[in-house]
């Protein structure tokens, strides 16, 4: 009994779990895992338990509740800067509000690519997954995927055989003018940063941002001038572990691809034109 009531009593001094202070939002397959192994561990910086924990994005795990959520953090303590990386969260338009809600305080790192690039490397993504692991698919991206979007992903992506570059892009374009009620399969459509990231500023001061090309993760300096300016703090750019994490597996394009990038490259030309003007820098794209 003595024992029991001890551990209660330990267990009521501990200090709450911290809250995370800095959020990776996005983009899908823009080096948002490069940048999570490559700060986490570095000064302050602690990173989730799991990189893409989906708490704001996924309903299942949303509804479990914060102290769920924050008992990702224990790493970081009472003084480290915990922070997480889930890509859907910069896609998904419910997300800003959950976020907004439960962590006002927070900031965030938005890191970008150049829309045609990340179209083509999405695709190929679940092209090797359709072909390789199945399962991966399973428990990554319907298992615990919200209702309006998990029929859609599972037709597209357990689809034998998987459906080309060219057919995928076609049939999304064509459903955009209708606006589909699904927010799923998103190749095309999350490329469209700017719709994204008004979502953020709406909600959130300009200066808890700080925008990122990928291309920039390969020079420390700024990447850690640009996270320590932002999160109050110094970090050496030499404890940055500099390395590319989770890169796909590309075979050689052929002339359709070809065609079809260049088309995605004129559609998103004035979208990109919004973004830059948006963030107040712009990239070679």
């Amino acid at each position: 009994m003595q024992f029991r009531l001890k551990q209660l009593w330990e267990s009521w001094r501990q200090p709450p779990p911290q809250q995370p202070r800095l959020l990776i939002l996005g983009a899908q397959k823009a080096g948002t895992t490069t940048l999570f192994d490559m700060l986490d561990g570095v000064g302050p910086f602690r990173g989730s338990t799991t990189k893409e924990i989906g708490f704001f994005s996924k309903d299942a795990f949303y509804q479990r509740g914060m102290p769920w959520y924050l008992g990702h953090f224990g790493a970081a303590g009472t003084n480290g800067i915990g922070f997480e990386a889930t890509p859907e969260y910069l896609y998904y338009d419910f997300v800003a509000p959950r976020i907004r809600e439960q962590l006002p305080q927070a900031r965030f790192v938005v890191l970008l690519r150049e829309p045609a690039a990340r179209c083509f490397s999405a695709w190929n993504m679940f092209r090797l997954f359709n072909r390789d692991q199945p399962q991966t698919i399973y428990e990554h991206f319907t298992q615990w995927a919200n209702t309006d979007a998990r029929e859609p992903l599972k037709q597209l992506l357990f689809t034998q055989p998987f459906p080309g570059f060219a057919a995928c892009v076609e049939t999304e374009l064509s459903g955009l003018d209708g606006q589909p009620a699904t927010p799923e399969p998103s190749f095309v459509r999350r490329g469209l940063y700017a719709d994204q990231i008004e979502r953020y500023l709406s909600l959130f001061d300009r200066d808890r941002f700080l925008f990122l090309e990928q291309n920039e993760l390969n020079d420390p300096v700024r990447v850690a001038s640009g996270i320590g300016k932002l999160m109050g703090t110094e970090i050496n750019p030499l404890a940055l572990k500099v390395q590319s994490s989770n890169q796909g597996e590309y075979g050689s394009t052929d002339e359709e691809v070809t065609r079809c990038m260049e088309r995605l490259r004129s559609f998103y030309r004035p979208h990109n034109d919004r973004l830059f003007r948006l963030i107040g820098r712009s990239f070679d794209w």
